[in-house]
């Protein structure tokens, strides 16, 4: 059954989203129509990321045009279950989430473009990209803004909500509890979650488990709280369903 709070169409804050969009824009131009050099910089670096997720948008609806039109459309989906949280989404996305937003984008894009992805799906406003059947049964995932890259093992069946919610591994909600951190953190995210994760990952992955447990780092936990208030659902130690996270 589709549990309906889930459904993210709505008018008004695409409005809000549109506005702080088009807010960014034009300062960026203004800055770049300046005679001072810092503000200059800054102008056209937020320019020339626009100009590459433009870019990556044109090839990656060439290449693959529904998963690449899904992937775009992501970025302006919002989560209705929450209202002031849709509100927040639009407002914080284009500027305040801009670098991680940027990465996970240009990752979606990327592996649509190369043809490692299988499926896009959107939950909550947050965009899951996913390659289905890994042969080595391990889920994994990449928390970057409102984009999550997934790689699982198995195959998705029925409606998307249910099975983020009641899928043995839980991974897609701690992933989704990642991205609640991007939008606390803003411009912080890739130094205070993103770039300690992945390095605790590896630690993990080069000792075998033995030597350190990635599921004990604080933006680990930070994302299983998050989920779980925001699913309603508890979350079990994940290392017991042999996943990867970062």
């Amino acid at each position: 059954m589709a549990l309906k709070h889930y459904k993210t169409n709505g008018v008004w804050p695409a409005a809000i989203g549109f506005i702080t969009l088009a807010a960014t824009y034009g300062g960026a131009i203004g800055a770049v129509l300046t005679d001072q050099t810092s503000a200059m910089a800054i102008g056209w670096t937020f320019l020339s990321l626009k100009g590459t997720m433009l870019l990556a948008t044109l090839l990656g609806i060439m290449r693959r045009p529904q998963l690449g039109w899904k992937l775009f459309r992501g970025r302006y989906i919002f989560d209705h279950k929450h209202p002031r949280r849709a509100a927040v989404q639009a407002f914080t996305r284009f500027w305040w989430e801009l670098p991680q937003l940027w990465l996970g984008y240009m990752v979606s894009q990327w592996r649509n473009i190369i043809g490692q992805m299988d499926r896009v799906e959107t939950i909550g406003g947050v965009t899951f990209a996913i390659a289905e059947g890994r042969n080595d049964g391990v889920y994994k995932g990449l928390s970057l803004g409102c984009y999550v890259n997934m790689w699982i093992s198995d195959s998705i069946e029925g409606e998307f909500d249910t099975f983020v919610r009641y899928r043995s591994s839980q991974m897609l909600m701690h992933e989704f509890g990642h991205t609640l951190d991007s939008m606390r953190l803003g411009w912080g995210y890739l130094f205070i979650v993103g770039i300690p994760s992945l390095l605790s990952q590896m630690a993990e992955s080069s000792s075998h488990g033995r030597q350190h447990q990635h599921k004990k780092l604080y933006a680990e936990r930070w994302a299983n709280k998050h989920a779980q208030r925001y699913f309603g659902i508890q979350m079990r130690d994940l290392e017991k369903d042999r996943t990867e996270n970062h």
